[in-house]
């Protein structure tokens, strides 16, 4: 490695369609001018434990290639890394999965050429990160998510994609899957409370969001923004799968759906319990842990690429 260079990480999700072709277009534009890492992951969890080890080499640039659940891999490995090496490293998402919701609200990476044209250009923007606090196995645990979160039905979504192929793409999968879990899922009992806002009531889904879109495009946080220091707060109360399909319109392009059983806020922090044993959480698209959940927004931990077309 020359230690001249600045350096770049693309931390690369194992499946990855034709990655000969993509390590071909790495060395294209940007083996000459930086020192290039590029890691392949193999089971899940691995992103972690991959930019944990990288972060000590002193990375400029680190880029998840892949869905939403690689970039918030990328994104806990980082912040296991000490305050100072974070701040010399600048975050990528180059949206290559299923679902890319987190690149829907950041802007979207078009291709291998755009990553170098936007890296050269090098104008960076503040991301929050928000730190959940729950229980899994027994034991405490603390992860971030950059997009977002929900407890209650897109839980059971998740769950039910998790043992899904995607054979017929992963849109229609998402929607049969959102389909088959309102005929499914009971309401359950929640309590949220934080300085800005106090629910307690039975709800279909509670989603916290840092980005606008999650379930593979649907705008469920229209008022969302990256670095805000705030998460917008859904409250789905009841929703029947009729609504659901009559509002899909304005979920796909992110607009509010003025309904009583549905309402917004915005938050910076909040604990949510639960009196119900099984309390489906999705976090940036994996099944995490157990409520009670501590939720807190870390405003600018990190920087990202400003995407510009």
């Amino acid at each position: 490695m020359n230690n001249s260079l600045k350096k770049i990480a693309f931390i690369v999700r194992g499946n990855l369609k034709d990655p000969d072709k993509f390590r071909a277009n790495i060395s294209r534009y940007f083996q000459n001018e930086f020192d290039v890492y590029l890691k392949f992951t193999r089971r899940r969890g691995h992103a972690i434990q991959i930019v944990e080890e990288l972060m000590e080499q002193g990375l400029d640039y680190l880029v998840g290639v892949g869905g939403d659940g690689t970039f918030s891999e990328v994104v806990n490995g980082y912040m296991l890394a000490p305050p100072e090496a974070r701040k010399r490293t600048v975050l990528a998402a180059y949206p290559r999965g299923s679902g890319n919701d987190f690149s829907r609200s950041a802007g979207k990476v078009q291709s291998m050429e755009h990553l170098y044209e936007l890296i050269k250009k090098g104008e960076t923007t503040p991301l929050d990160l928000v730190e959940a606090r729950y229980h899994e196995n027994g034991e405490q645990k603390v992860r971030y998510y950059d997009n977002s979160f929900d407890i209650g039905l897109g839980g059971l979504v998740c769950q039910f994609m998790n043992k899904s192929g995607k054979t017929w793409g992963s849109n229609f999968t998402y929607f049969y899957n959102i389909l088959r879990s309102f005929l499914f899922f009971k309401r359950i009992p929640v309590e949220l409370t934080s300085d800005e806002l106090n629910f307690k009531g039975n709800i279909l889904l509670i989603a916290l969001n840092n980005g606008r879109y999650f379930g593979s495009g649907l705008g469920i946080a229209p008022d969302a923004k990256l670095d805000d220091g705030k998460v917008n707060v859904v409250i789905a109360r009841k929703i029947t799968i009729a609504q659901f399909l009559f509002f899909m319109p304005k979920l796909k392009n992110a607009k509010h759906i003025r309904i009583s059983e549905l309402f917004y806020h915005e938050i910076s922090q909040c604990t949510i319990t639960s009196t119900h044993k099984n309390c489906p959480i999705e976090m940036d698209g994996e099944v995490i842990g157990t409520v009670p959940i501590q939720i807190e927004v870390k405003k600018h931990a990190a920087r990202i690429i400003k995407i510009t077309t």
